[in-house]
């Protein structure tokens, strides 16, 4: 018979149980902590990322209609990811078609890959030598992204 100052002992799990409950939530804590790593250097690799540089040359100081300026705009893909399509737009400027082999427009079937640039002439039939221009381009990558960069070019 028990008295009242008896208490009934219970007993705690063994350790092989424990043990291997510790082990099982390491290894699924290993887990979550490779997929999120993983995920994120993944994502860090895909960039979508471009150079862009202009030159504009005016003859005599001051370009006119029967006269125009000459300039280059080029495009670096210093990113990881093509570049699927191009536009540029500035007041008074007349752009090419922007291509990357030479002989058709920037596209999904005619990317500029990572590593590579392409380079475009245009024209401005009204420009003052020492006077600064801004150039809008919009770059569409390969996953989607746009990216858009407005470059300032002087006019020499």
């Amino acid at each position: 018979m028990k008295t009242a100052l008896q208490t009934t002992r219970r007993t705690a799990i063994s350790t092989i149980i424990a043990t291997i409950l510790v082990v099982a939530m390491t290894i699924v804590a290993a887990g979550v902590l490779y997929t999120y790593f993983s995920t994120t250097a993944s994502r860090a690799q895909n960039t979508a990322q471009v150079q862009i540089q202009a030159s504009l040359a005016v003859p005599n100081g001051q370009a006119t209609v029967t006269n125009p300026g000459t300039g280059t705009l080029t495009m670096t893909n210093s990113g990881s990811i093509a570049v699927t399509g191009l536009t540029a737009s500035g007041s008074g400027f007349t752009y090419q078609a922007f291509d990357y082999d030479g002989t058709s427009a920037i596209s999904t079937s005619n990317p500029v890959p990572p590593g590579s640039g392409s380079s475009i002439t245009f024209t401005a039939a009204s420009a003052t030598s020492g006077t600064a221009y801004a150039i809008t381009v919009t770059v569409t990558f390969a996953n989607g992204a746009t990216q858009t960069q407005v470059v300032t070019v002087t006019a020499q």
